[in-house]
């Protein structure tokens, strides 16, 4: 049986109107990437999950005045198992070019479409700031659900003793030693 996960959701302690988290705990730290994560699972020790946060207006000036540094920060974002950006706004704005930077619509959802390809980061249309705090505990809740999932499925390879190996021919069978993934023999009557 599973039990109930509780991922702590980490905020970058550099956002200036953090997103209203219900669903999980949260605690403001400085991530060296990304504006959200989960604990345990967005350093550089186990970098697994990270989100970036942007408004279509700061999306758009990512994308335009501060490109190299956006760039760089989705560079970062390669190193990690999931990663995606939560943009506080719709494409139909971008389209409508309701934003206040010169930079074109179609640079923008370009630029985005670079970022998919090239990076390989989700891009989520959450359309408000409370849409992106909904689909980021969405994107927790599924992240811990698979990590625990793993859990389960290491804890039962690890539980299951090995069995020799059979073989069968003409009626004869014929047993081979268990071996262990570098081909070393496994002595079941050998204790470790």
């Amino acid at each position: 049986m599973m039990c109930e996960l509780k991922p702590v959701v980490l905020v970058d302690s550099r956002e200036k109107r953090p997103l209203v988290i219900r669903a999980f705990p949260v605690e403001v730290v400085t991530l060296g990437t990304g504006d959200y994560g989960v604990r345990g699972f967005s350093g550089p020790e186990n970098p697994a999950f990270v989100l970036e946060r942007k408004s279509v207006d700061d999306l758009a000036g990512s994308l335009g005045r501060e490109r190299a540094r956006f760039w760089r920060e989705c560079e970062r974002m390669r190193g990690f198992r999931f990663r995606g950006i939560l943009i506080e706004g719709t494409q139909e704005q971008v389209r409508q070019h309701a934003y206040r930077s010169e930079i074109a619509p179609q640079s923008i959802l370009g630029s985005l479409d670079a970022l998919a390809v090239r990076c390989n980061i989700h891009v989520f249309w959450c359309g408000s700031p409370d849409g992106a705090a909904r689909q980021l505990e969405s994107l927790v809740r599924q992240f811990a659900r698979g990590i625990q999932k793993d859990f389960v499925r290491l804890r039962d390879a690890c539980e299951t003793p090995p069995q020799p190996a059979t073989l069968t021919i003409g009626g004869q069978t014929s047993y081979a030693p268990a071996t262990d993934p570098d081909g070393q023999t496994l002595d079941p009557a050998r204790e470790t």
